[in-house]
């Protein structure tokens, strides 16, 4: 019994430790401008936004473009340089159910609409690094 509580330990401390490793290495592309992508759904009354479906949001230094697939290239829509308002936790009354359990929400401006865009928290501090130098 010892020996299966053992390895599901050791198990689950290799998968923490490699996301670690591959959040590090997305944070590393990100700084030196390099497209990184993930998950994330963008919501709002935009033509980019994609109310009905998961995306994929590709920052390559202040530009976002999403996408309806994690490929970069398959019907790319940029994103105009957003405002940051807020980030906040999800709100399960409120928000789409596209927007995962354990994920975010940046609640951002495109001039007078309200856009909506939900990641992982890792993902949202790529994502607050893209509009703060979108701002800059």
């Amino acid at each position: 019994m010892l020996g299966l509580l053992l390895e599901l330990a050791g198990g689950a401390l290799l998968s923490w430790a490699d996301e670690r490793r591959r959040a590090r290495n997305r944070e590393g592309s990100a700084a030196r401008g390099e497209r990184v992508g993930f998950p994330a759904c963008v919501l709002g009354d935009r033509p980019y936004c994609r109310n009905r479906s998961l995306v994929h949001l590709w920052l390559s230094g202040p530009t976002l473009h999403v996408t309806p697939t994690e490929f970069p290239e398959l019907h790319p829509s940029r994103i105009p340089a957003l405002s940051l308002v807020r980030v906040r936790h999800r709100d399960r009354h409120a928000d789409s159910r596209l927007v995962q359990f354990s994920w975010e929400v940046a609640e951002c401006r495109d001039g007078d609409r309200t856009v909506l865009i939900g990641c992982s928290p890792g993902s949202m501090r790529l994502l607050r690094a893209a509009l703060a130098g979108a701002d800059g």
